[in-house]
């Protein structure tokens, strides 16, 4: 398989979502929406709770994006405290 670039889904524009395969303008949307309502995504497995994303969905997308980006380790993001994951 070739190499292609990961998004991260907290800073993902609705272009960039809409490069992943299966992913059409309406879901790429409906992403951009559950992230300005819901704040920071720590674990891609939320994006079940968007209304248009399936769980056939959810494999593509944990293919093309990511929870990680420049700013991981920091705590702050766009003024929004980030709470670390706990295990």
């Amino acid at each position: 398989m070739a190499e292609h670039t990961k998004y991260n889904i907290n800073e993902a524009s609705k272009e960039d979502l809409a490069q992943i395969p299966g992913v059409d303008d309406s879901m790429a949307e409906a992403i951009i929406e559950f992230r300005e309502r819901r704040g920071w995504i720590h674990n891609l497995e939320e994006l079940a709770d968007v209304g248009s994303v399936e769980a056939k969905d959810m494999d593509q997308l944990r293919e093309w994006l990511t929870t990680a980006s420049d700013r991981s380790g920091s705590l702050e993001y766009e003024g929004q405290k980030e709470e670390p994951d706990t295990v």
